[in-house]
């Protein structure tokens, strides 16, 4: 991915220190909240997967699952493909766009999980991955202090899309004054047919 990144800047982090701590490090805090949920066939597709992180770790700990890398952007799922080749790994690649992928019935509700690290903001998160969830499935959320100080503001989002918070948990990492967090919300029920709305209106008009 380093090597990689040299001509396509997937990443800010390339010093062995900073890939440790802000992607492989705060990629690993998700392993105990899905350990006791994962089993084996299930599909999980990392979201805005960007430079591979969160899913190359959590390809690693559950090999046992289906895994798909997705990014809007075709280069970074053509380089995604790259290192999963070198790492000998069988994840998948999507390129799309969360809204389109949500509202296509061979993709829609299709994944157990949905794993989501530095894309947005929440409320338009939920309209991004909770269509794409079969229902009991789950949606991991990496978040910053900020932004997860904000979760109890949108119970009408939660409302709209079937779903509820089911577990926070709060971290640090080092050289970082603001703690992160994982926000963990399960999927209700089947999701109204008006979502995701059309591309772009998620982040212009956030429920």
């Amino acid at each position: 991915m380093l090597k990689l990144n040299e001509g396509l800047n997937l990443t800010k982090w390339t010093k062995d220190e900073e890939v440790l701590n802000y992607h492989l490090l705060d990629s690993a805090h998700a392993l105990p909240l899905l350990k006791p949920l994962v089993s084996l066939g299930q599909k999980s597709m990392d979201l805005g997967s960007g430079c591979g992180f969160p899913g190359a770790v959590l390809i690693a700990a559950f090999p046992q699952m289906e895994w798909t890398l997705m990014d809007s952007v075709a280069k970074k799922t053509k380089a995604l493909g790259e290192c999963l080749q070198t790492a000998g790994w069988k994840a998948k690649t999507l390129t799309g766009r969360a809204e389109e992928i949500g509202r296509n019935p061979s993709t829609r509700e299709s994944w157990n999980f949905i794993t989501v690290r530095a894309v947005a903001d929440f409320p338009i998160i939920l309209e991004y991955a909770i269509p794409l969830l079969k229902t009991g499935g789950y949606l991991v959320n990496w978040m910053t202090e900020k932004q997860a100080a904000t979760v109890d503001n949108f119970s009408k989002a939660l409302s709209t899309f079937q779903a509820k918070v089911v577990q926070k948990l709060s971290y640090s990492l080092p050289g970082l004054e603001q703690s992160r967090s994982l926000v963990m919300v399960e999927k209700l029920g089947k999701t109204p047919p008006t979502y995701p709305r059309p591309v772009g209106q998620a982040s212009k008009h956030p429920l």
